[in-house]
């Protein structure tokens, strides 16, 4: 019998081995997509759940690999009334197979367990020297490690730092571990899309806006910000949702002194451990809000004079 199968996102025939279909199910829920799969053959060595907001595997993001005797898994990081599609990949003997794409339409208006990213920190690791440039479409890191350079600088607070990566005109950077020297993270320019990013240690800032543009940035994790975690440039919108952010001065900063608008929304996030709270401005035109998140001692969660700044559906624990 032949089979298609995708790798490395092209399509191609291969012949039947015999470890056989894999069958996927997704059921929607309040929330959240529940997925069930099974075999018809042998375990696999290698699970991956992958989710796209099309039927096509084209773009499709990886929101877990999961282990081999694994056979479901609960989305928690989706939005009610979106259907997504999911499809469950291994690998045996080094031969990849894709299930069927399964589909599903979660109610209510999100939430559930926050997850924040699912790369972790024991993967493959690279030193990056010169700050690497996406430019356009997506650079997809598989959950490799990415370690600052002496030439990017050294993690600490010093201004000037270069960073790992610089993301531009919308592109999307996704599925990166950022290592224990952060320098100055990463750098948008015109918008970007930041999807699946680990920083373990973060260096001057997690993230920069340096551009006007939207910012989207989902499924991240990242801990011990000095200073600030987000540091906001230029007249920009970002909005954040499925977070964890752990041990920081604060959550954002608009650059200090500024008058210019920005607009905020954080949006189902686990903020642990501020050394003064979550969003701080100086522009009496901006705004922020923060809805159906977890706070541990977060400080002032509304700091400077804020057009607007907001708060719903948020618990402390």
């Amino acid at each position: 019998m032949i089979r298609k199968l995708f790798l490395g996102g092209l399509l191609l025939a291969a012949a039947s081995t015999s470890w056989g279909a894999i069958n996927l199910t997704a059921t929607a829920g309040g929330g959240q997509v529940s997925l069930s799969w099974s075999y018809s053959g042998s375990t696999p060595t290698v699970q991956e759940i992958y989710r796209d907001l099309d039927s096509n595997p084209n773009g499709r993001v990886r929101i877990a690999s999961v282990s081999t005797s694994t056979r479901s898994y609960v989305d928690t990081g989706v939005s009610g009334g979106t259907t997504y599609y999911y499809w469950i990949k291994n690998t045996v003997s080094g031969v990849a197979e894709n299930s069927n794409v399964a589909s599903a339409t979660p109610s209510g208006s999100g939430g559930g367990t926050i997850s924040g990213s699912s790369c972790g920190t024991s993967g493959a690791q690279t030193t990056v020297n010169a700050t690497i440039r996406v430019t356009s479409g997506t650079y997809d890191g598989g959950c490799q490690r990415f370690n600052a350079g002496s030439a990017l600088g050294d993690g600490s607070q010093s201004e000037g730092q270069l960073p790992v990566f610089r993301v531009e005109n919308g592109a999307t950077l996704r599925n990166i571990v950022i290592g224990t020297n952060g320098a100055d993270g990463i750098h948008t320019y015109n918008g970007a899309v930041l999807d699946n990013i680990y920083w373990m240690n973060v260096g001057e800032d997690a993230m920069t806006i340096k551009s006007s543009g939207t910012t989207t940035v989902r499924n991240i994790e990242g801990y011990d910000a000095d200073d600030k975690f987000f540091q906001i440039n230029a007249a920009s919108t970002l909005n954040v949702s499925n977070c964890i952010i752990h041990r920081a001065g604060k959550v954002l900063r608009q650059n200090g002194g500024t008058t210019f608008q920005i607009n905020v929304s954080v949006d189902r996030c686990d903020i642990n451990d501020m050394g003064e709270g979550v969003f701080r401005t100086d522009s009496s035109s901006s705004t922020a809000r923060l809805t159906n998140s977890r706070l541990h001692d977060a400080g002032t969660v509304c700091i400077g004079p804020w057009s607007s700044c907001t708060q719903s559906g948020n618990t402390n624990y």
